[in-house]
């Protein structure tokens, strides 16, 4: 299924980090963490471009060291609380087993994967993330600078128990080689975990938080959401000194299972995680609450190798 990818200018905070202001006056709390990207080829329709197209570099290989501060050695809350207990859940993964994890960053989740005896090989686009989860890495974790577009580059024809993709498939693309190349490194019958903001809610530049004052309830805004849609953000937001930047990718959620079920991957399972966070306490604190309860930040897939 060919997605055209359409340039929408963005050089407000980060999509999925703050999409959109809420109608009251008070600090969002709800919102993803910061995610490195991967390189991502130049832009047409990602299922017609050729291998020899020069990538488009979207690494955060240039925010590295500011990354690697903001989410440190296990992650922020976002990761403890909501996200690496769901891939856990959902892995299924036991003592001895080996994970595949794509796009690793700086190692969170195979530290966290290696106190339950299970063996991570993690892989990036960022050497410098990859040196910091290299100097933290117990026995149990290896890492190695690949493409996640580009697998068997990487991986030598090694086959895992279950692989994971937290926070990154949204900074990809295309997808297609990334599902493939994970497909193609998996035993069959094993898992794969995805975890992505949720796709539904939100979107760069077409979804927000609003408040209907005559009912008193707080909403997401959805202003568009079936054609794909590619989005340059700002690295550092809050700096305007610093102008760096990358591109994050909307699809549909039709899209992400099309292309799970083109890799020989079945979805079997799904989780929606809503925000813990909170805003400061007012007059809508009530709308806000029961807001972040029904609207869910984060989605993940499982899916198995057919």
């Amino acid at each position: 299924m060919a997605a055209q990818f359409p340039r929408r200018e963005h050089t407000g905070t980060p999509p999925r980090r703050q999409a959109g202001a809420s109608a009251a006056p008070r600090r969002r709390a709800d919102e993803a963490p910061e995610r490195r990207r991967e390189p991502s080829p130049a832009r047409r329709d990602p299922e017609t471009r050729r291998a020899a197209d020069a990538p488009r570099d979207t690494s955060w290989e240039g925010a590295a060291a500011w990354y690697d501060t903001h989410q440190g050695e296990k992650g922020d809350d976002f990761y403890s609380v909501l996200i690496l207990p769901a891939v856990e859940r959902l892995l299924g993964s036991k003592r001895g087993h080996h994970v595949l994890d794509v796009a690793c960053g700086q190692g969170v989740l195979g530290r966290h994967l290696a106190k339950q005896g299970v063996r991570t090989t993690g892989v990036d686009a960022s050497p410098t993330l990859l040196a910091k989860a290299s100097e933290r890495a117990g026995a149990l974790e290896t890492y190695v600078t690949g493409d996640a577009r580009q697998l068997d580059q990487s991986l030598a024809g090694q086959r895992f128990d279950a692989a994971a993709l937290v926070l990154a498939l949204q900074d990809l693309d295309p997808i297609a080689p990334v599902l493939a190349g994970v497909s193609a490194h998996l035993k069959p019958g094993a898992r794969v975990v995805m975890v992505m903001t949720h796709p539904c809610f939100r979107i760069p530049r077409r979804a927000g938080w609003a408040y209907d004052e005559t009912d008193g309830v707080q909403y997401r805004r959805i202003g568009g959401y079936l054609s794909p849609s590619a989005a340059p953000v700002r690295i550092h937001p809050g700096m305007p000194a610093d102008t760096g930047s990358t591109t994050t990718f909307h699809r549909p959620l039709s899209v992400y299972l099309n292309a799970c079920g083109a890799a020989g991957l079945g979805v079997v399972a799904c989780e929606e995680l809503c925000s813990h966070r909170r805003g400061t306490k007012g007059p809508r604190y009530g709308a806000e609450d029961l807001a972040m309860k029904e609207i869910p930040l984060f989605i993940a897939l499982a899916a198995v190798r057919l």
